[in-house]
């Protein structure tokens, strides 16, 4: 079993690794929810499938425009993509099994950092993950996570646009 859960952090690892700029398929934003500070928020993606060539991809999700080709001046706070096969939020479409995910945000509108941008950090199981710890709902039980070897951190170098939209509830 501790074999197994370390595949399939490499195999999210090698998924990181693909990270592509490129046009997404057509359509327009995507809201999502994610949680923080244990509370459920809604963000919005614009331009998540949009046709135009600056759209920033990452395995089967749009991110919306590609920052990484860009002098943005404004900070981005993290936003942890919580990868691994208990997650509920998010999945690729068309396929409810593959790359399912939660979102925890590091900050919210009215709290210090909030930019509406955001930096993905992406959170793996670590040799002693366990799917009793989900879900993750705060930035500190995600850390807690990493310190106890239950996640990992990886970084795959996207940033995105998705402001709040909903407030808690």
């Amino acid at each position: 079993m501790h074999l197994n859960r370390i595949a399939r952090a490499a195999a999210v690892a090698a998924m990181a690794a693909t990270l592509v700029a490129g046009p997404a398929a057509a359509g327009g934003p995507r809201v999502e929810i994610g949680f923080y500070n244990g509370q459920v928020v809604e963000f919005l993606q614009p331009a998540v499938f949009s046709a135009k060539p600056n759209g920033g991809t990452f395995a089967c999700f749009g991110l919306g425009p590609d920052l990484s080709r860009t002098s943005r001046a404004a900070p981005t706070p993290t936003l942890y993509v919580i990868l691994n096969d208990f997650a509920t939020q998010d999945h690729c479409d068309g396929d409810p099994t593959a790359l399912r995910h939660d979102h925890v945000l590091s900050t919210v509108p009215g709290a210090p950092g909030y930019t509406a941008s955001w930096k993905l950090i992406l959170a793996v199981p670590g040799p002693n993950f366990s799917s009793a710890d989900m879900p993750y709902t705060s930035v500190a039980q995600v850390q807690a996570g990493v310190a106890a070897d239950k996640l990992v951190l990886q970084d795959p170098g996207a940033t995105m646009i998705a402001p709040v939209i909903g407030g808690t509830h």
